[in-house]
């Protein structure tokens, strides 16, 4: 099967793309009923389109585009450090994650940061690791709760001088929010679970909503499941970090849904025993600088740039760029991208090395 090399825009390039104006044509939904949120809704084809968006006691996920319970619709999320080194795995509750985000770490290794909408309902999570500045930043984006153990010298800065949800495992949250599993080896045995997290937030007196002025929606959904229409097939994608880390998604078109691999086999939530599966597939390409002899790394979230948008064994070309003070996406054409409901996993990757990610 033909590979498709990912070649690098030209600075021109992405600098005239990533100034376009993102804005899309407005949505009559929006004066209808403000209970909806309007950024997870496109335009109807039809009248009988329109009135399924009313549900009695549900909204349409600002996280997902799909129904969740009306109680959740101003609801603070939690944002977790999630350990990926092989010895974390299998990790646990990773997969009822709405948003999944990879990025890299000192030594060429990655961790991720896991959005939970309604955390309260999640079971095993873990191994939870150290926090790094740029998921500092992506959890501010969310206006979020922030759940790691430990953190860099700049994170700790970072933290300590914002008015961040913190919820570090190295205070007194160790024993109320956190728990080791004496069955794992340290460090990659610290877990949580919804029912702590809850427990954690009370302890340490955080609102859990949103205050009336967010207003940051980060994505947009179709509300029906839609083919991009591209004919750019993507039916495995591979993000080669390095020679020996090189995991991969495979897409099944039964479900319509990208299957994870990862170290050489099939990457499992060990609560569900079930591979992991997203609906949706983002690689963002982004500016690493390392820091210091460690491999610390920092990520500069203002310049905007290239990514790539995979659903339904099809890709597309996209851009991304920080707007209203959280990353969005966009068609080549400015206009907001509208993604299929489902969960999302978001590659971080090094604009440098667009050679190393392979669409098949």
């Amino acid at each position: 099967m033909k590979k498709n090399k990912l070649l690098a825009l030209s600075m021109a390039t992405v600098i005239a793309l990533t100034s376009l104006s993102g804005c899309g044509k407005k949505n009559d939904v929006a004066e209808i009923d403000p209970v909806i949120n309007v950024s997870a809704v496109p335009e109807m084809n039809s009248p009988e389109d329109m009135q399924v968006l009313y549900k009695d006691g549900y909204i349409l996920s600002d996280l997902t585009g799909e129904w969740i319970d009306e109680s959740l619709k101003n609801k603070r999320p939690l944002c977790i450090m999630i350990n990926n080194i092989i010895d974390a795995m299998p990790q646990s509750g990773i997969s009822k994650a709405d948003i999944t985000y990879e990025m890299l770490v000192e030594g060429g290794i990655t961790r991720y940061l896991c959005v939970f909408r309604d955390y309260a309902n999640v079971g095993k999570l873990g191994p939870v690791r150290s926090a790094r500045p740029y998921y500092v930043e992506m959890t501010e984006m969310y206006d979020g709760f922030y759940g790691h153990v430990g953190w860099s010298t700049l994170a700790e800065e970072m933290i300590t001088n914002s008015d961040l949800p913190d919820l570090n495992g190295l205070t007194a949250l160790s024993t109320i929010m956190y728990f080791r599993d004496e069955s794992r080896v340290a460090p990659h045995n610290c877990y949580t679970n919804g029912e702590s997290a809850v427990a954690g937030i009370e302890y340490m007196g955080y609102s859990t909503e949103h205050d009336s002025t967010y207003d940051k929606d980060m994505f947009k959904f179709n509300y029906k499941d839609k083919d991009l229409g591209t004919g750019k097939v993507a039916n495995k994608i591979t993000t080669a970090y390095s020679e020996s880390r090189k995991p991969w998604f495979e897409y099944n078109a039964e479900d319509k849904r990208y299957y994870r691999f990862q170290y050489g086999e099939k990457q499992i939530d060990d609560q569900t025993g079930e591979q992991l599966s997203y609906k949706n597939v983002i690689i963002q390409f982004v500016q690493y600088t390392q820091i210091d002899d460690y491999g610390l790394q920092l990520i500069d979230w203002n310049p905007g740039g290239q990514a790539i948008y995979c659903t339904n064994g099809e890709y597309e070309n996209i851009i991304w760029k920080k707007d209203n003070g959280v990353v969005k996406y966009y068609h080549a054409d400015g206009t907001q991208l509208s993604m299929n409901p489902g969960n999302t996993f978001v590659t971080v990757f090094d604009q440098l090395l667009p050679q190393n990610v392979t669409i098949e």
